[in-house]
Protein backbone atom coordinates (compact mmCIF):
# COMPACT_ATOMS: atom_id res chain seq x y z
CA UNK A 1 0.00 0.00 0.00
CA UNK A 2 1.34 3.42 -0.90
CA UNK A 3 -0.06 6.34 1.32
CA UNK A 4 1.10 10.04 0.26
CA UNK A 5 2.38 12.08 3.93
CA UNK A 6 2.82 14.98 2.23
CA UNK A 7 3.56 16.03 -1.41
CA UNK A 8 7.09 15.08 -0.88
CA UNK A 9 7.03 12.25 1.39
CA UNK A 10 5.21 8.49 -0.14
CA UNK A 11 4.90 5.77 2.19
CA UNK A 12 5.03 2.27 0.86
CA UNK A 13 3.66 -0.58 3.55
CA UNK A 14 4.10 -4.20 2.48
CA UNK A 15 3.65 -7.50 4.39
CA UNK A 16 4.09 -10.77 3.92
CA UNK A 17 4.26 -14.09 6.03
CA UNK A 18 6.63 -16.95 5.74
CA UNK A 19 7.09 -20.21 7.15
CA UNK A 20 10.27 -19.93 8.99
CA UNK A 21 10.91 -18.86 12.68
CA UNK A 22 11.47 -15.33 13.42
CA UNK A 23 15.20 -15.87 14.35
CA UNK A 24 16.17 -17.55 11.71
CA UNK A 25 14.51 -14.84 9.10
CA UNK A 26 16.53 -11.94 11.34
CA UNK A 27 19.74 -13.57 10.45
CA UNK A 28 18.33 -14.04 6.33
CA UNK A 29 18.53 -10.36 7.07
CA UNK A 30 21.46 -9.57 8.91
CA UNK A 31 24.37 -12.13 8.10
CA UNK A 32 26.09 -10.69 4.42
CA UNK A 33 26.27 -14.24 3.36
CA UNK A 34 22.72 -14.79 3.26
CA UNK A 35 21.71 -11.63 2.26
CA UNK A 36 23.48 -11.99 -0.81
CA UNK A 37 22.05 -15.17 -1.52
CA UNK A 38 18.37 -13.41 -1.96
CA UNK A 39 18.47 -9.66 -1.88
CA UNK A 40 16.75 -7.69 -4.59
CA UNK A 41 14.26 -8.30 -7.02
CA UNK A 42 14.21 -11.70 -8.91
CA UNK A 43 17.21 -12.25 -11.55
CA UNK A 44 19.01 -9.91 -9.70
CA UNK A 45 22.22 -10.54 -7.68
CA UNK A 46 23.84 -8.76 -4.92
CA UNK A 47 27.39 -7.94 -3.84
CA UNK A 48 27.31 -7.25 -0.31
CA UNK A 49 30.73 -4.17 -0.45
CA UNK A 50 29.65 -3.47 3.07
CA UNK A 51 27.44 -4.41 6.31
CA UNK A 52 27.91 -3.46 9.75
CA UNK A 53 24.69 -4.87 11.07
CA UNK A 54 24.80 -2.12 14.40
CA UNK A 55 23.19 1.23 15.47
CA UNK A 56 25.14 3.71 13.50
CA UNK A 57 26.73 0.73 11.06
CA UNK A 58 27.08 1.11 7.59
CA UNK A 59 26.36 -0.94 4.71
CA UNK A 60 26.59 -0.41 0.82
CA UNK A 61 25.03 -3.22 -1.32
CA UNK A 62 25.49 -3.86 -5.74
CA UNK A 63 22.52 -4.71 -7.00
CA UNK A 64 23.33 -6.14 -10.24
CA UNK A 65 20.33 -6.80 -12.78
CA UNK A 66 20.41 -9.76 -15.03
CA UNK A 67 21.28 -6.83 -17.97
CA UNK A 68 23.11 -3.57 -17.42
CA UNK A 69 24.42 -1.58 -14.88
CA UNK A 70 24.77 -2.49 -11.40
CA UNK A 71 22.54 -0.62 -8.68
CA UNK A 72 24.33 0.68 -5.84
CA UNK A 73 22.41 0.81 -2.45
CA UNK A 74 24.20 2.50 0.56
CA UNK A 75 23.25 3.58 4.27
CA UNK A 76 23.01 3.21 7.87
CA UNK A 77 21.65 1.46 10.56
CA UNK A 78 19.49 3.30 13.12
CA UNK A 79 17.78 0.81 15.10
CA UNK A 80 18.77 -2.74 15.52
CA UNK A 81 16.36 -5.11 17.72
CA UNK A 82 17.10 -8.79 17.54
CA UNK A 83 14.86 -11.01 16.07
CA UNK A 84 12.27 -7.70 16.08
CA UNK A 85 13.25 -5.01 14.09
CA UNK A 86 16.05 -3.17 11.65
CA UNK A 87 15.52 0.33 10.43
CA UNK A 88 18.21 1.68 7.96
CA UNK A 89 18.48 4.60 6.12
CA UNK A 90 18.48 4.19 2.15
CA UNK A 91 20.14 5.65 -0.52
CA UNK A 92 20.59 4.98 -4.38
CA UNK A 93 24.17 5.85 -4.98
CA UNK A 94 24.93 7.40 -8.93
CA UNK A 95 26.45 10.01 -10.74
CA UNK A 96 24.16 13.24 -9.58
CA UNK A 97 23.18 11.84 -6.22
CA UNK A 98 19.35 12.75 -7.23
CA UNK A 99 17.54 10.33 -5.20
CA UNK A 100 17.04 11.71 -1.43
CA UNK A 101 17.95 9.29 1.46
CA UNK A 102 14.50 7.61 2.79
CA UNK A 103 14.15 5.09 5.07
CA UNK A 104 13.00 1.55 6.23
CA UNK A 105 12.05 -0.53 9.06
CA UNK A 106 11.39 -4.03 8.61
CA UNK A 107 9.44 -5.68 11.49
CA UNK A 108 9.63 -9.60 12.26
CA UNK A 109 6.24 -10.38 13.78
CA UNK A 110 6.12 -14.20 15.32
CA UNK A 111 3.06 -15.62 13.86
CA UNK A 112 2.83 -19.09 15.81
CA UNK A 113 6.49 -20.59 14.46
CA UNK A 114 6.04 -18.25 11.31
CA UNK A 115 7.37 -14.65 10.48
CA UNK A 116 5.28 -12.20 9.36
CA UNK A 117 7.51 -9.77 7.60
CA UNK A 118 6.42 -6.04 7.56
CA UNK A 119 8.36 -3.36 5.31
CA UNK A 120 7.51 0.21 5.65
CA UNK A 121 9.45 2.47 3.33
CA UNK A 122 9.49 6.28 3.98
CA UNK A 123 10.34 9.87 2.58
CA UNK A 124 10.01 8.39 -0.96
CA UNK A 125 9.78 11.08 -3.15
CA UNK A 126 7.37 11.23 -5.33
CA UNK A 127 4.76 8.41 -6.45
CA UNK A 128 6.43 6.95 -9.55
CA UNK A 129 9.25 6.27 -7.23
CA UNK A 130 6.95 4.84 -4.47
CA UNK A 131 5.51 2.70 -7.51
CA UNK A 132 9.33 1.58 -8.41
CA UNK A 133 9.95 0.63 -4.91
CA UNK A 134 7.12 -1.45 -4.78
CA UNK A 135 7.25 -3.27 -7.47
CA UNK A 136 11.27 -4.01 -6.47
CA UNK A 137 10.13 -4.67 -3.18
CA UNK A 138 7.19 -6.74 -4.40
CA UNK A 139 9.72 -9.19 -6.35
CA UNK A 140 12.15 -9.39 -3.20
CA UNK A 141 9.26 -10.79 -0.68
CA UNK A 142 7.48 -12.56 -2.86
CA UNK A 143 10.05 -14.15 -5.14
CA UNK A 144 13.40 -13.99 -3.92
CA UNK A 145 13.43 -14.56 -0.15
CA UNK A 146 10.06 -16.95 -0.56
CA UNK A 147 12.29 -18.55 -3.11
CA UNK A 148 15.64 -18.67 -0.42
CA UNK A 149 13.46 -20.32 1.67
CA UNK A 150 11.54 -23.03 -0.61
Amino acid sequence: MITMQTEQNYVLELSKTYSVKTDRMYQAWTSAEELAKWWGPEGYTTTIEKMEVEVGGEYKFAMNPPEGEAKVLVGRYEEVLQNEKLVFTWKWEDADNAFPETKVTVQFVDQDGSTEVKVTHEQLPSEEAAEGHNQGWSSSLEGSLKNYFA
